[in-house]
């Protein structure tokens, strides 16, 4: 990527979190990347172009970093609190709040962002916890229902407080070390509703 191309993507990140796609024009990317409305243009031959192209590469980051970075190997706790950690890492940043507010506004009209979020983030971390689970039910230390249900709580016991209130208010009551500081309450939530019978 040029300089020119990262200052246009940098300037339309900004403003497609802040504003929205529909407020934001190609106007004003060029003015917020310092760049004439033509350079834009020489890279990005539309607006959707653009918003597709951003959001895409957002929404890869966001994956970051992934559930490939736990290591799964370690005790079922030492796993969980990991998890939630990774978890609640991402629902506490403020730039990756901005970009879930963005996706879930703008999803109606570009269905394949919400896929490409939910298929490099939240949906990637739901599978791998499923497949963590089922190993788990094998093993005797988790009783045996759906692991993708299961996997689906075991986000919403650690996230849900957190998220919702942010996503739909733009504020949280707790901050973000407060929140960190309910990992070992959720984890021990979920392994008293998923001990073995």
């Amino acid at each position: 990527m040029t300089e020119k191309q990262r200052q246009i993507v940098d300037a339309a990140c900004k403003l497609f979190t802040e504003q929205g796609y529909e407020v934001t024009s190609m106007d004003k990317v060029a003015a917020e990347a310092n760049v004439s409305k033509r350079t834009v243009y020489s890279y990005f031959d539309s607006k959707e172009h653009l918003f597709c192209t951003v959001m895409g590469g957002m929404c890869q980051g966001f994956g970051e970093p992934s559930p490939d970075d736990i290591d799964f190997s370690g005790d079922f706790r030492t796993v969980l609190t990991e998890s939630a950690r990774l978890i609640l890492g991402k629902v506490t940043s403020t730039e990756k709040l901005l970009l879930m507010r963005t996706v879930v506004g703008e999803v109606e009209q570009f269905p394949l962002i919400g896929k490409t979020f939910w298929n490099e983030g939240p949906g990637k971390m739901r599978d791998e916890m499923a497949n963590y689970f089922r190993q788990m039910q094998e093993q005797g230390l988790m009783k045996k229902s759906d692991p993708v249900l299961a996997a689906s709580r075991f986000q919403g016991f650690v996230a849900g407080p957190f998220l919702f209130q942010t996503l739909f208010s733009g504020t949280c009551d707790w901050s973000q070390e407060e929140a960190l500081g309910t990992i070992d309450d959720a984890v021990d939530a979920f392994l008293r509703a998923y001990a073995p019978d």
